[in-house]
């Protein structure tokens, strides 16, 4: 060795670079980079642009995928131009394999209620029976081939359509399928080497006559148009392992327009078999003398497959969120996401709500950890239906995870679907009980196009199977969603909270979201706690925040109330929730002891939540009854809903607590007020005052009685002798002698009068 020296420095620093190399092999993953300018972006690829896979530009933010090491990402993490670095965290299929056998029986479908409104959707061909133009002149289409490439549809009324697809009887290579208007302008154009192509048009446009182009360079042999579809559809993306060419998959699944993120440029076709499976529970075909019914296989719904997550049945916020984005552009009315996994990550959260600011209905599996899904992504972002799994039996899957940020449940357990290579498998998870509900969601907006995300979602909960403890739980949510009952509801305006359910604790230094439908941007919206205003605020927006004031009360739970009403006053929307629903069920209050006559009257008044008590645990049973907080505790028991916000009477402001249950009490005429225009909240309210508005309440004749009456000696003449009468023939009050109808009424009485109201109520049922 001439020189050692040298050979020893040659052979360090090849180790060293050795060393280097293998460890960055070893230890390199993804992050997601964000910058604030195209500066400070550019900068950064200046020196990284090796390591960057792949950017998506966001409304806030530039932000690109690239492979760090864990050293590496600490030292750019304080260069000044990135302004944040998250990890491209992995989410996985929320599903189980299960070896059952196959079975015939869709248990799902029945479960949800499917069978009973499919007869009220079509798919149908708009095309049809129209007239085709040509060179060689004019004719009727009724589904038979075409030989010509180029040709003009004419109608004689304008025609809606969000899709236009074509079918060629041989494909040699790519070939192109072009739509334009009258006056040559294209409207849309894909292509592609399958035998069907699809378009997707224009929205909110009507068409008299569109021009249909082929254009098949090169080949040898031109292509036939063995069919050419034109709809008006319900567009849902499945976001998964893709979608395989199925037999049972008829012209709703547009494999042509699915986009693959795992390898850019394919088709998004599943190696995996999840995204099959799950697209099938949406659209497999109806009547096609093949497999499966989907839940909207039937209804005018088409799918688009998007492809993010791999053979191996993962993938990345970073892909998730693109494909979010996509799906949006591309014009989709519901996207369903069956995958879940820990992590946040702001470039796939402000990709979902990007989706829901377009009114897009977001639907994800809750996951099958059986775990708090408090930090499962992305069914824990707000405005995300998280979807939990049920059994045949209505039991909640032991795998299915569970919390605050679950919504709504769906079968998911062994579930028949479609698979890759033709086949058909039973596979488990919330995975597969998310397409239900996706199903559902297309069903109501192919029902009414005029709703959006917020009506759809309070749709969904107000019509769901309750199976658990009575309204809201966390393994349940609000049940098992329901088909035909959601179809049903009538048409409203709707507000929901994005973050907050039914009983939730509530931590009072959080915003909360509340959403709102379109039809009330531009008008008010109020919000109460335990009848008291606390904001009114212009809804300006279809996402409002608001930090919720800690109102003092007697008991833990407080009364979340939210109006939504127009300049004159009307309300157009409601939504009342208890939260903070920890109490225990008995009340404790210091002046009523077990002995008390009413003590269990009272109890029962608490339990039910028609009363509160005082901040200084007392109840003052017998303190006399004000008319406000009569009302109030009627209010509570009956549930009614105002109709108007504006006040009835000259004191009773909207400021006044109770002002809004003394509102609704006049809409279902239970109090009249005096002939002065006054309601008098404050005075005291006697006990023929109470008979009348309580026949009032329940319905019943102030003015006739068929039954046998009660002698009680001091009610003759009296203007509540009818009401009376009949709630004593009811039981509600009792057979004494005296009645004492001018006497004012305690709190301990009229707690008494409504348990036995509300015994009374479920004895009629």
């Amino acid at each position: 060795m001439r020189n050692p020296l040298l050979f020893m420095c040659c052979l360090l620093i090849g180790f060293i670079f050795l060393f280097e190399k293998d460890v960055h092999s070893q230890s390199l993953s993804e992050w997601v980079v964000y910058f604030q300018s195209e500066k400070d972006y550019s900068l950064f690829m200046e020196k990284y642009r090796d390591r960057v896979k792949d950017q998506e530009k966001e409304k806030q933010w530039i932000v690109i995928k690239a492979l760090f090491t864990k050293e590496e990402i600490g030292e750019i993490q304080k260069l000044s131009i990135v302004s944040k670095v998250e990890p491209n965290y992995q989410k996985s299929l929320a599903s189980s394999f299960f070896n059952d056998p196959l079975v015939s029986q869709q248990w799902g479908i029945n479960k949800i209620d499917i069978l009973s409104v499919a007869s009220k959707f079509q798919q149908r061909n708009m095309l049809i029976g129209k007239q085709i133009a040509t060179a060689q002149g004019v004719m009727a289409y009724e589904g038979q081939p075409l030989p010509m490439l180029s040709f003009s549809v004419l109608s004689e009324e304008e025609m809606k359509l969000s899709r236009l697809s074509a079918t060629v009887d041989h494909v040699e290579n790519t070939w192109t399928l072009q739509v334009t208007d009258k006056d040559g302008k294209v409207l849309a154009q894909n292509s592609g080497n399958l035998s069907t192509l699809d378009v997707l048009l224009p929205e909110n446009q009507t068409y008299k006559t569109l021009q249909i182009h082929i254009q098949a360079n090169g080949w040898k042999k031109p292509p036939v148009i063995t069919n050419i579809t034109a709809v008006n559809h319900v567009l849902v993306a499945v976001i998964d392992t893709g979608a395989a060419l199925h037999k049972d998959f008829c012209g709703n699944v547009l494999h042509s327009l699915g986009k693959d993120y795992v390898h850019p440029g394919r088709l998004a076709l599943d190696d995996h078999g999840h995204g099959t499976h799950v697209t099938g529970i949406i659209a497999a075909c109806a009547n096609n003398h093949e497999g499966i019914v989907g839940a909207a296989g039937f209804a005018p719904v088409d799918v688009v497959p998007f492809k993010v997550l791999d053979r191996e049945g993962t993938g990345g916020d970073f892909e998730i969120a693109k494909a979010v984005n996509d799906a949006v552009s591309m014009g989709a009315d519901v996207i369903n996401l069956s995958l879940a996994g820990k992590g946040k990550t702001l470039v796939l959260e402000q990709a979902v709500q990007n989706a829901l600011q377009h009114h897009v209905v977001v639907v994800a599996a809750a996951g099958n950890w059986g775990i708090s899904l408090q930090d499962v992504y992305p069914a824990s972002y707000p405005g995300v239906i998280a979807v939990a799994a049920v059994d045949e039996h209505n039991q909640i899957a032991s795998y299915s995870d569970y919390g605050w940020k679950l919504d709504i449940s769906a079968p998911g357990d062994n579930i028949l679907s479609t698979f890759i290579n033709n086949e058909y498998r039973t596979l488990s998870g919330t995975s597969m009980a998310a397409p239900f509900v996706s199903g559902v969601a297309a069903l109501l907006k192919a029902t009414d196009p005029r709703l959006d995300d917020i009506q759809i979602r309070k749709r969904l909960f107000e019509s769901a199977e309750d199976i658990q403890e009575k309204g809201y739980d966390i393994h349940s949510g609000y049940g098992v969603v329901q088909a035909a009952k959601a179809i049903q509801l009538p048409y409203s305006e709707a507000v929901d909270w994005l973050t907050i359910k039914s009983g939730q604790p509530l931590s009072f230094s959080e915003k909360q979201i509340l959403g709102i439908s379109k039809g009330l941007i531009g008008k008010d919206v109020y919000v109460f706690i335990d009848d008291q205003l606390v904001e009114k605020r212009n809804m300006d927006d279809q996402w409002l925040s608001f930090a919720l004031p800690d109102v003092p009360s007697a008991r833990n739970e407080k009364k979340l109330t939210v109006v939504g009403a127009d300049h004159t006053g009307k309300v157009a929307a409601f939504d009342e929730r208890w939260v903070n629903s920890a109490a225990s069920a008995s009340a404790s209050f210091s002046d009523v002891p077990s002995s008390f006559w009413a003590y269990e009257e009272i109890q029962t008044a608490y339990r039910e939540k028609w009363i509160n008590g005082f901040t200084d645990h007392t109840f003052r049973p017998n303190a006399l009854l004000t008319r406000r907080h009569a009302v109030m505790m009627m209010n509570r028991l009956f549930q009614w809903r105002p109709q108007q916000i504006r006040s009835p009477f000259l004191d009773t402001p909207l400021t006044l607590a109770g002002a809004l249950p003394i509102y609704a009490a006049y809409g279902q005429r239970i109090v009249k007020g005096y002939d002065d225009g006054h309601f008098y909240p404050e005075r005291f309210v006697t006990r023929a005052q109470m008979a009348v508005m309580l026949a009032r309440a329940l319905k019943l004749s102030e003015d006739s009685f068929s039954g046998t009456p009660y002698a009680f000696k001091d009610m003759d003449g009296s203007f509540a002798y009818y009401a009376v009468q009949q709630l004593a023939d009811k039981g509600i009050v009792t057979k004494q002698p005296y009645f004492r109808p001018n006497e004012f009424l305690t709190r301990a009485q009229f707690a008494a009068m409504l348990a036995r109201t509300y015994q009374y109520m479920l004895d009629k049922k």
